[in-house]
């Protein structure tokens, strides 16, 4: 482990990832897509560990096809349609499921409540996917919680651009030296990184082959982060 990080005036929460295991369900959303738009491709569990290495559903569904001479004449324009129906048939998902905060958000968050410390969300994701993400946690993590919400819709460039949190540091009024990212992929620690973040990296069940050693803490989950690495103590 690297030296211990500084007590943050925000933290900010880099991902949906983060926050809630989705990536399973968004797997599937994706195959729901594929089906409905005829499509026989299938993304197993393997298959979507390795495009999580590259960051944004367009950009994956471009990699797929890329990959194989036979899918090319899948348009950009049918990736986009490809993306939107992911996101809904993922919407629709997760309003089904039984979804719940990972291990430590709620304590870490709470900490900082406590101490009157922001918390922001920093994604490059659409408002939908955290529209409906709030929705699947609201009664286990009110996302009023959070002071700032970054999305796709608010920046240029999506991760692992420094974008995202280029602007979420300019609506907190922080810079990178007062505040701590969790990220749960290593493009979107790019993204912070880049920016010059200190960072804890939370890999999520798809992730946690990848190579995170850019990060100054990688924990497993979030349980005992307020205390140990952020010198918080607990909610009361």
């Amino acid at each position: 482990m690297k030296a211990p990080l500084i007590t943050p005036k925000a933290i900010i929460f880099g991902a949906i990832g983060t926050i809630a295991e989705t990536s399973d369900i968004q797997r599937r959303a994706f195959n729901s897509a594929f089906e409905a738009a005829g499509l026989d491709w299938i993304w197993t569990a393997e298959t979507y560990r390795d495009l999580l290495r590259t960051n944004g559903g367009q950009n994956r569904i471009r990699a797929y096809r890329d990959a194989h001479p036979e899918r090319t004449p899948i348009t950009d324009a049918m990736v986009a349609k490809l993306h939107a129906s992911k996101t809904d048939h993922y919407v629709e998902m997760l309003g089904q499921e039984d979804l719940r905060p990972r291990l430590g958000v709620v304590e870490l968050m709470g900490a900082c409540r406590t101490h009157s410390i922001p918390i922001a969300l920093c994604t490059s994701t659409a408002v939908e996917n955290i529209k409906a993400l709030e929705s699947a946690l609201a009664k286990s993590l009110p996302f009023d919680w959070f002071t700032k919400i970054v999305t796709i819709d608010q920046i240029a460039r999506p991760k692992p651009a420094p974008d995202a949190y280029v602007y979420c540091l300019e609506q907190l009024g922080l810079n990178a030296s007062q505040v701590i990212a969790i990220e749960d992929t290593p493009a979107s620690l790019t993204s912070a990184k880049a920016n010059g973040i200190n960072t804890i990296a939370t890999p999520g069940a798809t992730t946690s082959d990848q190579d995170f050693s850019a990060a100054d803490v990688v924990l497993p989950n979030l349980k005992g982060a307020a205390v140990h690495y952020l010198g918080l103590s607990k909610p009361m």
